[in-house]
């Protein structure tokens, strides 16, 4: 049981956390965690994962998890889960990461059940799996979840494990937007230009006793649409929720892209490079965020563990990205990129193609089409036919999720958010 003392320091890590003052807040809740404050240890967990005041230590975050989901602390479950679905830095275990996921859900976190939501959707189209995606909004969303607010909206508005009923649909958008989820006003602003539809009495499946585990999600193999041979398109890579779910959660930490100083390898604005994006901290790759990421190594013929962090990239009007590579040109990298995969998330009302100027291809862009290619030859020399471009958003706005994989596993104690380049 936690002393008086213990509570002060966990107190005080908190004030200090919320003050951006890591270091500091890491000392406290360290002798918080000491006296058996579970959530202190959670907190603690989450700063060794991400590297925030002390060093990145996915051992020690995975231990400080599974003390505090001892002491039934949901949110330590949820962690548990998202580390053991992804394997950062830790023995992949998708069948404990389950079991989290669901002690976690059934307790009534909301992110564990947002997850289950998107998981329970990715199964497929059986009509079980999709009202139990729906029941998973929906507990999520009444509990207040932004996020799971909007995609409750999307099932109602399309009629996915329940009856559509866009007057509802338009309520939970409405909340949404509310609650500042940047597409929710978008889907709202299109409902309200259509007459309201009610396919039927809206149906309640009960709670969260009702969640179950779900068997591994099944992808079809890619099937490359043209390009050269090392350049391949694949349309539908990912299920419009999933693309949603990015932008979404995206958009809150875009920053101005930079691109690499060649003189102190340090990151710098640069009219080369015009875009906002955002990068993938450890925290944020939950079970939904493994599902997209497996998908897309499925594609890059490569492994999970050799990606690097996610990026999230958006383009407005006139921006662009002028031509360049991805691959690393200097000897202080020991690893390469030896391939790349980017996603367009949305379709784009007119421009923000992707060009590659030494082969004579234009690629369009269209919410859930991912494209391909090899940065390195077989012999990993870098291929030079793979200079590209992100053409100017003429239109509307482009969004992007960015896929690097090395010829090796990412070394995640060095993480850092990456600005050496970016695909268009």
């Amino acid at each position: 049981m936690m002393t008086q003392q213990g509570k002060g320091q966990f107190q005080q890590g908190i004030e200090l956390f919320s003050r951006g003052q890591y270091a500091e807040a890491a000392v406290c809740l360290e002798r918080a965690a000491q006296t058996g404050d579970a959530e202190a240890q959670n907190l603690l967990g989450v700063m060794l994962l991400n590297g925030m005041g002390v060093a990145q230590s996915s051992n020690g975050a995975l231990q400080l998890f599974t003390r505090a989901a001892t002491s039934g602390l949901k949110e330590a479950h949820y962690n548990l889960a998202n580390i053991l679905y992804n394997g950062l830095g830790v023995s992949r275990d998708p069948g404990r990461a389950q079991e989290h996921l669901l002690v976690s859900a059934r307790a009534g976190h909301r992110p564990a059940l947002r997850c289950l939501g998107y998981l329970y959707h990715l199964v497929g189209a059986a009509e079980p799996w999709q009202e139990l995606s729906t029941l998973c909004f929906r507990l999520a969303a009444e509990a207040g979840d932004p996020l799971a607010k909007y995609a409750l909206g999307m099932r109602l508005a399309q009629g996915h494990g329940a009856p559509v009923d866009t007057v509802e649909a338009m309520r939970w958008f409405a909340a949404a937007a509310q609650d500042r989820v940047y597409l929710a006003s978008v889907r709202l602003a299109d409902l309200r230009a259509k007459p309201p539809r009610t396919d039927g009495a809206a149906k309640r499946y009960g709670g969260a006793e009702k969640l179950t585990a779900f068997m591994p999600v099944q992808m079809p193999g890619p099937k490359p649409s043209r390009g050269a041979a090392f350049l391949s398109e694949y349309d539908d890579a990912l299920d419009p929720y999933l693309c949603d779910h990015l932008i979404n959660i995206g958009l809150p930490s875009l920053e101005r892209s930079v691109v690499v100083d060649p003189k102190t390898g340090q990151g710098m604005r640069s009219e080369v490079r015009t875009s906002y994006s955002m990068s993938f901290q450890p925290s944020m790759y939950d079970p939904v965020v493994a599902e997209i990421l497996r998908r897309v190594a499925v594609i890059a013929g490569s492994s999970e563990e050799n990606a690097e962090p996610i990026g999230v990239l958006r383009y407005g009007i006139g921006q662009e990205y002028r031509p360049h590579f991805d691959f690393y040109d200097d000897a202080q990298h020991k690893a390469q990129r030896v391939s790349t995969v980017f996603v367009y998330l949305n379709d784009v009302a007119e421009g923000g193609g992707t060009e590659f100027p030494r082969l004579g291809v234009r690629v369009e862009p269209l919410r859930g089409r991912a494209v391909k290619f090899f940065n390195c030859d077989d012999a990993g020399r870098p291929n030079p036919e793979t200079l590209h471009a992100g053409l100017p958003v003429i239109r509307g706005e482009k969004w992007l999720a960015t896929f690097w994989f090395w010829d090796r596993p990412f070394p995640w104690f060095v993480w850092a958010p990456h600005h050496e380049s970016a695909p268009g």
